[in-house]
């Protein structure tokens, strides 16, 4: 009889333990997400420069170590480190300011696309609060991207006029690129304000360079060292399911090169853009002269409710192009975890 208690005691306990453990967060977590100059805050859309990127992706918690050779090459932010993975899939397409021109300005941007698949690392250490993150791209710049079908395609869309000189956009190259970033957090106030300093690299042949910046968070949110996904949403069995908080990014851009700008790598950064015509009226414009060095700032906000989050963010650019001007980007992104 004693021992028959004693195993009704620990069937209970085991029972009860089981009831009442929650999960921390969800493992799954899936974004599309869409840049464009035309849905900025500010309201004042253009379409030049950096135009239109669309993304969508899918990012996981691995419960077990993984076997995958990258996974295990990826830098980790420590014992304690929630490491997220993730894979995507996006486009990018930029043009010139004017897109009536069958033959666009040798001193202006270019038509280019580029279509590419990443897989990537977020690393955060919840008790040391620093976290590492690592992306590797791998695609395809030129007409194989598809830019020009696309933007073709939402013009239509929205009756906006065509882009008539995509028949001169760079030509087709690899794009493979490394990104690593180390984030530390340096301040905080409670759970409502966050401070948090970062150094980027990236090398390879899409872009080459270096970025320094600052993230200050503020608002009802999760912190962010806990781990990406719960950044976006909140599981069953915690006291409020919802978060609003904003988000402010300054960050100084040094690029020494950009395929998408410059050309190609493999192709000689070869143009397919003729000499204009000496003969006609129109005056010869000059050589395109890039920005080395770009000034950043970004702001918005996100709200998640339960599994459900969007967030809203605006991004000013200082010219890549010179002479092009200063750039308005916004964002809209969609999560959904599970």
């Amino acid at each position: 009889m004693k021992r028959a208690q004693i195993i009704l005691l620990l069937l209970l306990g085991k029972g009860l333990t089981g009831y009442g453990q929650q999960p921390q967060t969800y493992t799954h977590l899936f974004r599309a997400y869409d840049d464009n100059d035309i849905i900025n805050l500010p309201g004042k859309g253009t379409d030049r420069g950096y135009s239109n990127g669309t993304r969508a992706d899918y990012f996981f918690i691995n419960g077990k170590p993984s076997l995958f050779f990258l996974n295990r090459i990826m830098p980790k932010a420590g014992d304690s480190s929630i490491n997220t993975f993730g894979f995507s899939l996006m486009q990018v397409i930029y043009t010139p300011k004017n897109v009536l021109k069958r033959i666009p300005e040798r001193d202006d941007y270019a038509y280019a696309g580029g279509l590419y698949a990443t897989h990537s690392l977020t690393s955060l250490n919840p008790l040391k609060k620093f976290s590492w993150q690592t992306e590797i791209l791998l695609g395809i710049m030129g007409p194989a991207a598809m830019a020009k079908q696309t933007q073709w395609q939402a013009h239509k869309m929205v009756g906006i006029v065509r882009p008539i000189g995509w028949d001169y956009q760079l030509k087709t190259d690899l794009l493979l690129n490394v990104s690593v970033a180390a984030e530390k957090e340096l301040m905080h106030i409670g759970n409502g304000v966050e401070g948090i300093g970062g150094a980027q690299a990236f090398v390879g042949t899409a872009m080459n360079g270096a970025s320094l910046y600052s993230l200050l968070r503020f608002g009802k949110m999760t912190r962010y060292f806990n781990g990406y996904i719960s950044q976006f949403s909140t599981p069953k069995g915690n006291k409020s399911r919802w978060q609003l908080y904003g988000i402010l990014r300054p960050s100084v851009d040094v690029v020494l090169s950009h395929a998408l700008i410059d050309g190609g790598v493999f192709n000689g950064r070869n143009e397919p853009v003729p000499i204009p015509d000496p003969n006609t009226d129109e005056p010869i414009p000059g050589e395109r002269k890039r920005t080395k060095v770009v000034g950043k700032l970004g702001y918005g906000f996100v709200l998640s409710v339960g599994r459900l989050a969007i967030s809203l963010t605006h991004s000013t650019m200082t010219e890549l192009v010179k002479g092009t001007g200063a750039q308005e980007i916004g964002n809209i992104s969609l999560y959904f975890s599970w």
